[in-house]
């Protein structure tokens, strides 16, 4: 049957060639977009690997980005008075260079000298030069990704707000975007150049990781006008980001595909016009109604398989290009689920499509069939 079905298909190629162009376009879409949602998900949980040991306290409703988020010595003194924590660390954040569907080009942190472990990362080692130290002034230290966009050298100048920092140090590549892509300066060289006494973030390291929740809960209680994030929270935020997300490139897609879905009912009706008389002739010979049906509906599957596996590939091909129009910042993820689910949505479209044609097909009468001209 699937002989006779790929046989029957070709007979009229520029017609199902673009039957197929209408599934591969649309399965492209969703499997380029979902990878592109896939990605910005793998993005942003490497980005809260930074976070599942400590605390993320920011002004309330600052959103998941810290945007807006202005906190004063007052604040940081409500924050200290709770109990059960090991560490607060103040920072100060400048963001540079945004660029549309890219994001910031990279960040500038403003941190305690002796506190940068609980940005970097205890176990992250400098790649050249050294640390920020204490007594450090006009210094910085750079992520790997940064510096090599711009090839930059430890002694090498960098300047900030129209103020000239030295490079220190350079960290080595640890493919965490904040890490690669981020300036640390001292937290006073910071507010100095943004002339402000404010802090854009606390974070908050408790004596033991069991407390985390509780001392969240314990600091937005003490306050107002502070909003305590914690990694599960961080995580929930930003799940429902990649959601919206996958919804709005899903829902793209699937508005692509659907439309390729009409082309293959399109096409099966014109098949089975076409070839009234062959079907009577093949019910007059014995073929049952299920017989023809499942034969319409194999060759509408198989159009849709070839479509579904093509643009599987398309996706796939778009999908680095649509990275590389984010300036490489967000890899795109084809997960086996992204693609299973491309190839099942063609294949529904074609059994979809290529139902009601069948179910002309096999309710044609044999005698009435065999006078078609």
């Amino acid at each position: 049957m699937w002989d006779l079905a790929l046989r029957n298909i070709m007979r009229n190629r520029t017609r199902t060639i673009l039957t197929v162009l209408g599934i591969l376009i649309g399965i492209g879409s969703i499997v380029a977009l979902g990878s592109i949602a896939e990605g910005i998900d793998a993005s942003i949980q490497s980005s809260l690997q930074l976070s599942t040991s400590k605390i993320t306290v920011q002004q309330k409703n600052a959103g998941i980005f810290w945007m807006g988020s202005e906190l004063t010595n007052e604040d940081l003194d409500v924050v200290k008075s709770v109990g059960g924590i090991k560490d607060v660390v103040p920072l100060m954040v400048r963001v540079e260079n945004i660029q549309a569907f890219q994001g910031p080009e990279y960040v500038v942190v403003g941190i305690e000298p002796d506190k940068t472990q609980y940005f970097v990362n205890e176990n992250t080692k400098m790649y050249q030069g050294r640390e920020l130290e204490d007594g450090d002034s006009g210094v910085a230290v750079m992520g790997k990704t940064i510096a090599d966009k711009y090839n930059i050298q430890v002694g090498d100048s960098w300047i900030i707000k129209n103020e000239d920092f030295e490079v220190v140090g350079i960290i080595e590549k640890t493919d965490i975007s904040d890490i690669d892509s981020a300036i640390l300066v001292t937290l006073e060289d910071l507010q100095n150049v943004e002339n402000k006494d404010t802090y854009y973030a606390i974070y908050v390291i408790p004596d033991d990781i069991k407390d985390t929740e509780k001392i969240a809960a314990e600091i937005d209680d003490s306050s107002d006008n502070l909003q305590a994030l914690t990694s599960k929270e961080l995580a929930r935020q930003a799940s429902q980001i990649v959601d919206q997300i996958r919804f709005f490139t899903f829902g793209i897609g699937a508005i692509a595909a659907f439309v390729g879905g009409l082309g293959v009912m399109n096409t099966m009706i014109m098949a089975v016009l076409e070839r009234r008389r062959e079907i009577g002739v093949m019910k007059a010979i014995g073929a049952t109604n299920r017989m023809v049906l499942t034969q319409i509906l194999t060759e509408s599957a198989l159009i849709s398989l070839i479509g579904g596996l093509g643009g599987i590939a398309l996706g796939l091909g778009t999908s680095f290009l649509l990275s590389a129009g984010f300036g490489g910042q967000i890899t795109p993820v084809v997960t086996p689920g992204l693609a299973l689910t491309g190839l099942g949505f063609a294949l529904f479209l074609g059994v979809i499509g290529g139902l009601y044609p069948a179910r002309k097909a096999a309710q044609l009468d044999p005698v009435e069939a065999l006078r078609y001209e």
